[in-house]
């Protein structure tokens, strides 16, 4: 390989492109867009198996070389790289929530305002649960990781300890939906955040976590 492996690479905080090059990024969204269009497509069967066809092709140039090593959200290398930035899409450009390296990641955009991190996101069927409804496991998915960069941005790290979401209303599909979260106290190791989405002004759902603070460097837990 030409270029240093991704685990190898620099911080990816002030890089438009992560870290990882233009063209993994495409490549990350390709990959987003055709969940997509597997999810919903309503082509006939020859379709469908020319297209099983490509991807299979698609599956074995990726295969052929594949990254060894520690598999985390953040940049590949150093495991503090990245936390220079206060751009939560800048220092997890592999998480499965905001990662845009990581085509299994819905389209959520975080950002941070002071020490609230907010947010907006509008769900394909991809992520459908009851009709027309995202799935409540994915809400819990989001609100973990929106708890969690409250953390990181106001430099206290932590592990989810518990998380509480309360599914108000229904949060709907193909919508604009925004999110906030705030850091609401603490004791000890123990950090304490909030966070609530809301859909045309009414809040669909809220949550509660409680996060325990590293004490050791990430490397020593692992």
């Amino acid at each position: 390989m030409s270029q240093k492996p991704l685990w190898e690479a620099p911080s990816a905080a002030s890089s438009p492109d992560y870290g990882a090059g233009a063209e993994r990024l495409a490549l990350a969204g390709a990959a987003r867009r055709l969940l997509n269009a597997v999810r919903v497509s309503a082509v006939g069967d020859e379709a469908v198996s020319d297209a099983t066809e490509l991807l299979e092709q698609a599956a074995k140039l990726l295969e052929a070389d594949q990254m060894k090593g520690l598999h985390r959200q953040g940049v590949m290398g150093d495991l503090e790289a990245g936390f220079e930035s206060r751009d939560p899409m800048q220092f997890f450009p592999y998480s499965p929530i905001i990662g845009r390296l990581n085509p299994a990641s819905p389209p959520a955009e975080f950002w941070a305002e002071g020490e609230e991190v907010h947010g907006t996101m509008n769900l394909s069927a991809v992520y459908a649960g009851p009709p027309g409804m995202v799935h409540g496991g994915i809400i819990a998915m989001i609100f973990d990781e929106l708890l969690g960069v409250v953390n990181v941005v106001n430099g206290q790290g932590g592990y989810t300890g518990t998380l509480k979401v309360v599914y108000r209303r229904p949060t709907p599909l193909l919508k604009d939906i925004t999110l906030r979260a705030w850091p609401s106290g603490g004791e000890g190791r123990k950090l304490y955040v909030s966070g609530e989405m809301v859909c045309d002004g009414t809040v669909t759902a809220s949550a509660e976590g409680t996060f325990i603070r590293a004490n050791r460097l990430l490397i020593d837990d692992l």
